[in-house]
C-alpha cells in the first residue's frame, strides 16, 4: 500500500490568535468652566493622554483622560494666561470581526490610538460662563485569545517520504479539494453585490 492511499485525519488544536478587531473615529464635545476674568480664547491643545481598555460583551471599552490647556486673554486683551483641566472620557469600540469560539478567560485586549486626541475647535459661550471644545481621536483594537484551529494530520511522517511522494500526495489532496469544493453550491443562491 502506497503512503498516499491512507486518508488524512483532522484534529483540533488550541492556538492563540487574533479573534476580534475593531476601529472607531471619535468626535466629542466637552464643556469646561472658564476662569472669571477670561476675555478671548487664543488657543487650545491637549496633552498627557492616558487610556486603558477592556472587553465588554462584543465590544471594547476605552477609558482615558487628557489635560486640556486653554490659552486665553484677560484684562481687555492686555494679558494672557493658560488654564488646565483634566477631562475623563469613555468610548465603546464595536468589533467588526469577532470569533465566538474564543475561550473567554484567555482574551487580552490590544488597543492602539492611531490618531491622538486633538482639539479642533474651542468656543467661549456668549455669557463667558463655559468653553465648548471639540476633540477628535481614533482607536484600533484587537482581541487576542485561545481558539480552536482544525489541522490535517498525515498518516506518516513526511520526513520518511521522498520528494516525489510528497509532491504526489499534495497534488492528490489539492485535486480532491478542487473537485469537491463547488459540488454542493446552488447557483440560484449567489448574490451580486454590484446590482445594488
Amino acid at each position: 500500500m502506497a503512503n498516499t492511499d491512507r486518508s488524512v485525519e483532522y484534529r483540533q488544536i488550541m492556538s492563540r490568535a487574533i479573534c476580534g478587531k475593531g476601529r472607531k473615529f471619535c468626535q466629542v464635545k466637552h464643556s469646561i468652566h472658564p476662569p472669571d476674568h477670561i476675555h478671548h480664547i487664543l488657543g487650545a491643545w491637549l496633552i498627557n493622554h492616558n487610556y486603558e481598555s477592556s472587553k465588554v460583551g462584543e465590544a471594547v471599552e476605552v477609558r482615558g483622560t487628557y489635560d486640556v490647556n486653554i490659552w486665553y486673554s484677560t484684562k481687555g486683551n492686555t494679558k494672557t494666561d493658560v488654564m488646565t483641566e483634566t477631562v475623563h472620557y469613555a468610548e465603546k469600540i464595536p468589533l467588526t470581526y469577532y470569533d465566538r469560539y474564543t475561550r473567554e478567560g484567555t482574551v487580552n485586549v490590544s488597543t492602539l490610538c492611531t490618531q491622538t486626541p486633538n482639539c479642533v475647535a474651542a468656543k467661549l459661550s456668549p455669557h463667558k460662563d463655559s468653553i465648548s471644545i471639540k476633540v477628535e481621536k481614533e482607536f484600533v483594537v484587537e482581541l487576542i485569545g485561545e481558539t480552536k484551529v482544525t489541522v490535517a494530520v498525515f498518516p506518516h511522517e513526511l520526513g520518511d517520504w521522498d520528494d516525489k511522494d510528497k509532491e504526489d500526495f499534495i497534488s492528490e489532496m489539492a485535486e480532491e479539494d478542487e473537485d469537491d469544493t463547488f459540488d454542493d453550491l446552488d447557483p440560484d443562491l449567489v448574490f451580486d453585490d454590484l446590482e445594488d
